[in-house]
């Protein structure tokens, strides 16, 4: 049944709306995420999950408090390449010494990546992927040494080096003002495995051990895969659950956390924060 509304509160006050995604602006994704939950919804909210870590932890306390399901529409952590990443590294790559990835690539003309205002910026609009692939891997850095230039006051393009306990090292390196190769490799003590172009979409993985190649594997999703995201959101609501598994509150969390340690070096502040 289609539906018209005048407004967001009177869309989200319809009783028989359970969940809503938000496609919203980056700006617009933490007010619009809040209304919706006070109005008993849960959301999946376009990546970048919100702007900061503060509103990040406002968002999960307002959403565990109501028992409602919040999450960021990160649809690489629910594409099959992505999901078997962890036990292929724990079955032939051993500990991780590095992780490479890049997401670089010419769309200068967008608008909305371009203006402060807009909540733009090459880290939240690209870099969250490899970021967030390297969170998935390592977890949250010890250390962030970022550079990067400055375009309107958003980051144009960036080079990111990381520091994990244990001694594994992480670069990403992201940017709308030119083509990189997207692509991502992990390197381990027995094994590496490299992710094709575009490593955040549906890619071959090629895992090599002692010299050759021990496994392969395309994902065949239908289209580019982004319904996984709303196939996972959708199993843990029914679930009654509050966290998908492979991809927590704590992931989010630590991703954001980076992310402003990243803005913080660069200079990048959002009106309002």
């Amino acid at each position: 049944m289609e539906r018209v509304y005048q407004s967001y509160e009177q869309m989200f006050s319809d009783a028989e709306i359970d969940a809503v995604y938000i496609a919203n602006i980056n700006p617009q994704h933490y007010p619009m995420a809040k209304l919706a939950l006070e109005h008993g919804k849960h959301v999946l909210v376009e990546k970048p999950f919100v702007l900061n870590a503060n509103q990040a932890r406002e968002i999960y306390s307002i959403a565990n408090a109501n028992n409602l399901f919040a999450m960021e529409a990160l649809w690489s952590r629910f594409l099959d390449h992505w999901l078997q990443l962890p036990g292929l590294v724990e079955k032939h790559l051993g500990k991780i010494i590095s992780v490479e990835a890049d997401f670089s690539v010419e769309i200068s003309h967008v608008k909305r990546l371009t203006e402060l205002e807009l909540g733009g910026g090459a880290l939240l609009d690209l870099g969250v992927y490899p970021l967030s692939l390297v969170q998935m891997l390592l977890g949250k850095a010890d250390s962030i040494k970022a550079t990067g230039e400055i375009l309107n006051g958003v980051d144009k393009n960036l080079k990111v080096d990381f520091s994990f306990a244990g001694g594994a090292k992480a670069v990403i390196t992201s940017g709308f003002d030119s083509d990189g190769p997207v692509t991502a490799n992990i390197i381990g003590e027995n094994g590496s495995i490299s992710i094709e172009s575009r490593f955040y979409e549906q890619a071959k993985i090629e895992v090599m051990a002692n010299g050759s190649v021990v496994y392969e594997f395309s994902p065949n999703h239908l289209g580019r895969g982004m319904q996984q995201q709303f196939l996972g959101f959708e199993a843990v609501v029914e679930a009654g659950r509050l966290e998908a598994e492979n991809f927590t509150q704590r992931d989010s969390l630590d991703v954001m956390e980076m992310m402003d340690d990243i803005r913080n070096q660069l200079g990048v502040v959002y009106p309002g924060e």
